[in-house]
């Protein structure tokens, strides 16, 4: 099958010309509720740090506000510090100390019941895991034991729900298989496979720790649905996209993932150095 302008490539066959128009790796960032091991944001794109942001962003329009989630747990990929910072953070101008120079500049500091932890995973020269470490980036010890003592799912600090959902996800969804050749030549369908699987997955997937479907702990279901139950829901004010819409792009599929106006609410490089350096926060992969 010769490519053409409508289907994609691969990350490693794409060029500077291919990525710009959207081309290569489109990761899922989601953020996972681990009482209900629902997806509660979803947000697709390059494994930026901007996109990263955009689903922090996304998850405080969904939360009541000024409320600040009680624990965040993530891997060791650097932006998550930044976008917490971008996100819950509040602006904090440093006392000037005594002595020549000029005042010290607004850096970002956490809001004081924000607290997050990091699982670091170093690798041997193969890629395999060799030790599990959680370091603290937010918070004092105290709050952490105290929130993973009442945690209504875990007691250690981990990312194993987030781990079990990406195999799920890659499970369901050949187009996200490993080193297969079913990825997906069109970011539309990439979108709307990825969102069909997520959706599939609170409603008619059962966890076998909780013996009901993520749907039904929050309230949204009565019972495990089936395929066809699923495919006969309409969300309210959802209009199905006409054929004459789909053929002149005209879907929710094809646009950004990432929108304008989140792109511009994220903080400068320097900012977020300046800030991590006065929070004593050590960032692996800050660049």
């Amino acid at each position: 099958m010769s490519s053409g302008p409508v289907w994609g490539k691969k990350e490693a066959r794409g060029d500077a010309e291919d990525k710009a128009q959207g081309l290569g790796d489109c990761w899922a960032h989601d953020i996972i509720a681990v009482a209900s091991r629902a997806v509660s944001v979803r947000v697709q794109g390059p494994r930026t740090a901007e996109t990263v942001q955009s689903a922090r962003r996304e998850l405080t329009e969904r939360l009541a506000p000024g409320h600040v989630p009680g624990l965040v747990t993530t891997d060791e990929h650097s932006p998550y510090v930044g976008a917490l910072l971008a996100v819950f953070g509040q602006s904090h101008t440093p006392e000037r100390t005594p002595g020549p120079g000029a005042p010290q500049k607004a850096v970002l500091v956490p809001a004081p019941e924000l607290v997050s932890a990091q699982v670091d995973k170093p690798r041997a020269a193969t890629g395999r895991v060799e030790t599990i470490a959680p370091r603290l980036i937010f918070g004092t010890p105290e709050p952490v034991a105290q929130r993973l003592e009442t945690a209504p799912a875990s007691s250690p600090v981990t990312t194993a729900f987030s781990e079990c959902a990406n195999g799920c996800d890659r499970h369901r969804n050949p187009r996200k298989a490993r080193k297969v050749r079913s990825f997906s030549k069109q970011r539309a369908a990439q979108r709307a496979g990825s969102w069909l699987g997520m959706v599939l997955g609170i409603f008619c997937w059962v966890p076998r720790t909780l013996r009901q479907t993520p749907a039904m702990s929050l309230g949204k279901a009565t019972h495990v649905l089936t395929g066809g139950e699923f495919l006969r829901l309409h969300p309210q004010g959802f209009r199905p996209p006409t054929g004459k819409d789909i053929r002149a792009g005209h879907t929710p599929c094809p646009a950004p993932a990432v929108p304008a106006g989140r792109l511009a609410q994220w903080p400068n490089k320097r900012l977020v150095q300046r800030s991590f350096q006065h929070l004593g926060v050590n960032a692996r992969g800050l660049g």
